[in-house]
């Protein structure tokens, strides 16, 4: 078979890279929870929890959906050069929209704190959340643009060095000096703000200033509509816990919430990397003559991950929860399975999503958008009532799978693909025996039953590979990139120590 394409390649690499960096990230940021509940009390938790609600209803109203847009105009149609005024010129509309919204902001911070938080005394938690906010948002900017020139190492080292700083920040203003929220937020500023001011300096340094205020209308009609995407998310995210709450009672509404951490892992571990080496990939391929084979390939080894990896995690989960948490958590196992089934649908969501915003029809994935929600909502009030936390999971996958069948639906229309449904089919089919065989083991000791369990999931990997589910030299490909990765942490130090 072929080598594949560069842009395929570099996918990969991306990935790879993208998917260690968060895992490190997560990983520091577990390690320090201990520290921060030591001097935080639960109302600061809550409070640092909700500034986080209210200042990203801000941030979703002024995104304006700049950071995509910018990654399409900047890459281009089939045989067009790249165009570097998109950059400068979403860097400088994204700052006046962004100064703009968070200016009106901080004047209604005592209405909105009493929206978010119950009280007007803490609109200065939220102006301080606000300015991070705008110097967070124009960083990402500078990272959208080091993606989208494939820059993967350079973007997992300024994420490591910005949460290098924000704990250390953390360290000094919460742990030692006890300000608190305030230290917190504090801290976020002056760390957002140097990283924003060295991406924006080096990037329009590359790109040059040019702003055109044409493309600047364009970009903003393009990326508008994807505002619609992050606000029905929230709805999804939050209304389950509304719910319950109601129907139920705040112990399953905790039982629920800790699923929902759980089943993140999957997210946050491999679908998250993925969609941000997927997001400027996918215009990238989109370019190149052979893009039909290259996304069915793409399609094919992502679905193949996810699906292993979301085996993994659910047939693993009541062990973990039975050792991390108390008795009363418990039943949060038997939710975990569906919520990463809903991430899976997700994920595959994904590659439907590219069709639409390849061709520039981003109101249709608002109104899918709002459809999603809407179903949502109405799942949660048929299911809840009835079967309380595994309602509301179920709602929140049926909701997904609507999304995924409408939004592949618009996409085939439009930019038509060939997906491996076939493949995915046969991975998805020996996951669910792996699993229904799992639930048939009885109760072992922790480590005997990992055992156990890991034997699960290596035979329905095999037989996968075996029954065609993924290209083996896909699979070689990705495990030689991580050996490379690996060999090259692993080589640093000895390195570094040569004199």
């Amino acid at each position: 078979m072929a080598e594949p394409a560069v842009p395929e390649r570099r996918l990969w690499r991306s990935w790879v890279v993208y998917s260690l960096s968060s895992v490190a990230s997560r990983l520091v940021g577990f390690l320090m929870l201990p520290i921060y509940t030591r001097v935080l009390s639960p109302e600061e938790f809550g409070i640092r929890a909700m500034v986080t609600v209210g200042v990203d209803l801000v941030g979703m109203v002024c995104s304006l959906g700049l950071t995509t847009a910018m990654i399409r105009y900047y890459t281009g149609e089939r045989g067009e050069g790249r165009h570097p005024a998109a950059v400068s010129t979403a860097y400088v509309t994204g700052t006046l929209v962004l100064g703009v919204g968070v200016g009106l902001g901080m004047l209604a911070a005592p209405w909105l704190a009493t929206l978010v938080l119950g009280d007007a005394a803490h609109a200065d938690f939220l102006r301080l959340g606000l300015t991070s906010l705008f110097f967070m948002n124009t960083m990402d900017i500078g990272l959208a643009y080091l993606r989208v020139r494939q820059r993967a190492t350079t973007v997992a080292l300024l994420s490591l060095s910005t949460l290098a700083l924000t704990l250390a920040c953390n360290i000094v203003l919460v742990v030692i000096l006890r300000w608190g929220v305030a230290g917190i937020l504090y801290g976020e500023i002056l760390t957002y703000s140097i990283f924003s001011a060295i991406l924006a300096r080096t990037t329009l340094r590359e790109v040059g200033l040019r702003v055109s205020p044409a493309l600047a209308r364009r970009m903003v009609a393009y990326g508008a509509p994807l505002t619609l995407m992050p606000f029905a998310w929230l709805l999804v995210n939050r209304s389950d816990g509304v719910f319950l709450t109601h129907q139920g009672s705040l112990g399953t509404a905790g039982i629920y919430a800790l699923a929902i951490q759980c089943a993140q892992v999957l997210l946050l571990a491999i679908i998250m990397p993925f969609r941000d080496a997927w997001d400027p990939g996918q215009f990238e391929l989109a370019r190149n003559p052979d893009a039909q084979r290259a996304y069915r390939r793409m399609f094919q080894a992502f679905t193949f991950t996810i699906v292993i990896a979301g085996l993994a995690f659910a047939i693993a989960a009541d062990d973990v929860i039975r050792v991390m948490a108390a008795p009363a958590f418990h039943a949060a196992a038997t939710v975990v399975p569906v919520l990463l089934a809903a991430h899976v649908v997700m994920g595959m969501s994904l590659f439907f999503n590219s069709g639409l915003l390849v061709k520039n029809r981003t109101a249709l994935l608002g109104a899918v958008a709002l459809v999603t929600a809407a179903v949502n909502v109405a799942a949660n009030a048929v299911l809840v009532p009835r079967y309380f936390a595994l309602g509301a999971a179920a709602s929140r996958l049926i909701a997904l799978v609507v999304m995924a069948a409408l939004t592949y639906v618009l996409a085939q229309r439009l930019w038509p693909q060939r997906p491996d449904f076939a493949a995915l089919a046969k991975v998805v089919g020996l996951a669910l025996a792996g699993f229904a065989l799992s639930r048939l083991l009885p109760p072992e000791p922790l480590m005997v039953s990992l055992a156990l369990k890991a034997s699960i999931v290596a035979v329905v990997l095999v037989l996968s590979v075996l029954a065609g589910a993924v290209d083996r030299q896909d699979l070689w490909r990705v495990v030689a990139l991580l050996r490379e990765r690996f060999d090259r942490i692993r080589r640093r130090p000895v390195a570094d120590a040569v004199p």
